[in-house]
């Protein structure tokens, strides 16, 4: 199929959908994952839709999210990457915080810890990867835990949250522009503020199909972070947005 016919179902599917995942565009075109991420850009960049984590919608609707173990299985090399790249950063710091990802989920088999370290997460399935791959400590935050979600933000969680500080927290994100970072639901922003609130150091975690990426909700300034870490060039006016925030980026491939 010519990309113009694939271009013009994905729009036809919009007008009834209201948004796509990437998933439903590869059903949709018969395209490859890599094709139909690039059609979702070409798509976008005309203002037709808005590019979203997890694929694309009409402009100002609410974009839906893959479900969390479908997107455990995309993109395995990059997380792979990215986790191994992260987990240098938590040498020698004794208390941790890893936030729901995919890809932080990869960071647990990386860790250098030792028994005394304590980690916390609001992730049912990395609390599973720090028992089964780290000595250390692990605390399971409460609160109501969703199937889709596989780890909870609610109010219990943000309650359970304030007895800690950590050293260190890594954090995921929707979407990461030069206004901020910008997160899928409501919950996620006081949640996430307070993380940073109760952290030393703050990593973003983030593969470049969310960088230059809007979501729902901002909730933190970029000078709210201090590492960014990503798997590819950034570009420029967003590069120097964070240079200007005095956040340290960090490549897992060289760049």
């Amino acid at each position: 199929m010519q990309a113009a016919a694939r271009l013009d179902l994905m729009l036809k599917a919009l007008k009834t959908k209201q948004s796509l995942t990437l998933r439903d565009v590869m059903t949709l075109t018969g395209a490859s994952r890599d094709t139909a991420r690039r059609d979702i850009i070409k798509l976008t960049a005309t203002g037709a839709a808005n590019r979203n984590y997890g694929g694309l919608s009409l402009p100002n609707r609410f974009s839906r999210i893959d479900d969390y173990l479908t997107r455990q299985a995309d993109q395995p090399t990059t997380k792979r990457q990215l986790g191994q790249l992260a987990a240098t950063l938590a040498s020698g710091k004794q208390r941790l915080f890893l936030d729901v990802s995919t890809t932080i989920g990869v960071i647990p088999q990386y860790l250098k810890v030792t028994a005394e370290t304590l980690t916390v997460t609001n992730s049912i399935d990395i609390a599973d990867q720090l028992l089964r791959q780290t000595p250390g400590q692990m605390r399971l935050l409460g609160g109501r835990y969703e199937a889709a979600r596989r780890g909870t933000m609610d109010s219990a969680a943000l309650h359970d949250l304030f007895g800690f500080q950590f050293d260190l927290t890594f954090l995921s994100a929707a979407g990461l522009t030069a206004n901020g970072l910008f997160f899928a639901y409501q919950d996620d922003v006081p949640f996430k503020q307070q993380l940073r609130a109760q952290s030393q150091t703050l990593v973003l975690v983030l593969d470049h199909t969310r960088l230059g990426v809007t979501h729902n909700y901002r909730g933190l300034t970029l000078d709210q972070i201090d590492y960014l870490v990503t798997d590819a060039p950034i570009e420029s006016s967003l590069k120097q947005a964070l240079e200007t925030a005095d956040v340290s980026i960090l490549y897992s491939t060289t760049n």
